[in-house]
């Protein structure tokens, strides 16, 4: 974890890089796991925003309180949509952002999209969590493909607003561009192609 209060040159020092835990391998955690993991990070987090904890540095010899919130959440795909609860991404239900169905990744008419809205989330993140067979817990994350993670017990934290998309694969690794291209075909050799380009 990193302090973004921090300037940009200073943020990912060693020295200022908060290691929030390890998960051991050799393989990755399960869903539950994850919640494990993320559980003592979660009390200690709540916490720091609640109560805070007061800090003696050489500008402040008398001690000064601070906060704390995660708010970003910045992964890739699959580990966001295992560390926020929802469903994998090509699960029927792959956004964290709207109800859109795998089948129709095609529409891309955003209007038609129905959004996740954030207390519905909640109330059925916590029915996953109090399910009483595994059973139920998979009809809740079919129905409304998500599940409970740890990060929703943070008062102040919304998994439909927090989660980020997957910069890394999408910009830096190309898959933006090849999405445009390869699947919706734009191109400027389409031949709907206007004669105008960007750039």
């Amino acid at each position: 974890m990193v302090c973004l209060n921090l300037p940009l040159d200073l943020r990912h020092r060693p020295e200022n890089v908060y290691l929030a835990g390890i998960i051991p391998g050799p393989s990755k955690p399960s869903l539950q796991q994850i919640n494990n993991l993320l559980k003592h990070l979660v009390d200690d987090l709540e916490i720091l925003w609640h109560q805070g904890a007061t800090y003696t540095t050489k500008s402040y010899p008398g001690g000064r309180k601070v906060r704390c919130a995660v708010v970003p959440l910045v992964c890739d795909m699959i580990a966001a949509h295992e560390v926020a609860g929802f469903s994998s991404h090509s699960s029927k239900y792959f956004c964290p952002y709207c109800f859109l169905e795998l089948r129709d990744i095609n529409n891309i008419d955003m209007e038609t999209w129905k959004q996740r809205d954030f207390s519905e989330h909640l109330v059925q993140a916590l029915k996953w969590k109090n399910a009483s067979s595994e059973a139920d817990r998979n009809k809740i994350t079919a129905e409304f493909g998500l599940r409970f993670s740890e990060l929703l017990r943070l008062s102040y934290w919304k998994a439909t607003a927090y989660t980020i998309i997957d910069s890394m694969h999408a910009l830096l690794l190309g898959l933006l561009e090849s999405h445009c291209r390869d699947i919706l075909g734009m191109s400027n050799v389409a031949s709907d192609f206007d004669g105008v380009r960007c750039c």
